[in-house]
């Protein structure tokens, strides 16, 4: 007597005969009746009262659903799986199907949310005066530096494209936004501005090109960009970006990557602060003994712009390092410095030429024991100083940011 006739008979006498369940989602998937062994394995789910039955449950759901070429929703009960697998064999299997469907599907949907209370928001100034022809003169309150919190979201959407003499063609829609709140003192600083006068939106959609050396030692990744964005309410700028990038195998632990972009900036405020940006870095990444690794990126980018306040040069280093061992706990640590000089070109007048260095560090714990679904918690301490020859552009900024990491 075949399986399915069997499971429902068992599901006559008791319709929540959890292993008759299990036992129909899987041969109604094997012949070929998709939608009815998805039913069954999300009714299965729904009754099972042990994580082996449940976890049985969501993997039975996934090939269904997958089989039906709905791979979001197949990646969807995997990461289930993996939350609720009784063992780590079981868990690794999910991830390594989940990894898998990821693989193969065209469309792949990512988000980034986060919580950041900062020390300066605005990035205004930490003085409350400056000097100009040796006169002292007060800041307003807009113009130094307030305290609040930033909320920001993003996301991206990307399709996969039929590859193209061995080009895989990928095009994406991304949104990103950030929304902020003042503190109350922050509000009695500049009770004439709110958190919204400080809010950004961008949408930007992309085509990327991308084709693995044959040798598998190297990679090449072309680009191109369009996007607009919003500040405080308003239009601020569009801009198209013409991208390059090189990854090569340097060793057996070691790699190199280099980029180099061509920005066009038309600003919407004031025609006269629309730009040309080129940009240019090299970063070494090294896996370290033990499982750690390192990462050193060098940069430099010109802004060509009609502008004083806008055209300047810009270079600077940054080194990154993940640990191999936890923190404490199931923790990943991430710890971050930086360095950068920024040139303008001109001054602007009655102010001399504007120099500025800044110097910045950050320090990310990545909560894997507080896991769900495939998604940690993150928390990130980040501090930055910037000194500038103009005393209204040094600056010093503390901050956390809260956020969710995909574990994988």
């Amino acid at each position: 007597m075949p399986a399915r006739a069997i499971a429902l008979a068992l599901l006559k006498r008791d319709p929540n005969d959890i292993k008759a369940l299990l036992v129909l989602s899987r041969a109604e998937r094997l012949m070929g009746n998709l939608k009815d062994a998805k039913r069954a394995g999300k009714r299965a789910w729904k009754t099972a009262d042990s994580s082996g039955h449940k976890f049985t449950a969501a993997m039975l759901t996934a090939q269904a659903v997958s089989s039906m070429d709905n791979k979001l929703s197949a990646q969807i009960w995997l990461r289930r799986a993996a939350q609720v697998a009784p063992n780590e064999k079981l868990k690794a299997s999910a991830v390594r199907d989940l990894r898998f469907v990821r693989g193969s599907s065209p469309v792949s949907l990512n988000f980034d949310i986060s919580v950041a209370p900062s020390s300066n928001i605005n990035n205004g100034s930490k003085s409350e005066f400056i000097e100009i022809a040796g006169l002292p003169f007060a800041l307003s309150g807009d113009a130094q530096a307030l305290s609040g919190i930033e909320y920001a979201f993003g996301s991206t959407f990307s399709y996969k494209l039929p590859t193209q003499n061995d080009w895989n063609l990928t095009a994406g829609l991304s949104l990103s936004s950030r929304f902020y709140t003042l503190s109350s003192s922050a509000k009695a600083l500049a009770p004439d501005v709110s958190g919204s006068d400080y809010a950004f939106q961008e949408v930007t959609a992309s085509l990327v090109a991308s084709k693995q050396d044959r040798d598998r030692k190297g990679a090449t990744s072309l680009h191109v960009k369009a996007g607009h964005n919003w500040y405080g309410g308003s239009s601020l700028s569009q801009f198209v970006e013409l991208g390059a990038s090189r990854q090569l195998r340097v060793g057996k632990r070691s790699s190199l990557g280099f980029n180099l972009g061509l920005q066009r900036q038309w600003r919407q405020d004031s025609d006269l602060r629309s730009s040309d940006v080129t940009n240019l870095s090299v970063t070494w990444a090294h896996a370290l003994n033990g499982g750690g690794a390192i990462w050193v990126t060098g940069y430099a980018s010109d802004t060509a712009s009609e502008s004083a306040a806008i055209a300047h040069g810009n270079y600077g280093a940054t080194i990154r390092y993940t640990p191999a061992k936890p923190l404490f706990a199931d923790t990943n640590l991430e710890l971050a410095m930086g360095y950068s000089e920024k040139e303008f070109d001109r001054a602007q007048f009655p102010f001399s030429r504007r120099e500025d260095k800044t110097v910045d560090a950050s320090i990310k714990v990545i909560f894997n024991d507080l896991n769900y679904m495939g998604f940690a918690p993150t928390a990130e301490l980040n501090a930055k100083q910037t000194s500038s020859t103009l005393d209204q552009f040094s600056l010093e900024d503390i901050g956390v940011k809260l956020g969710l990491r995909s574990t994988f």
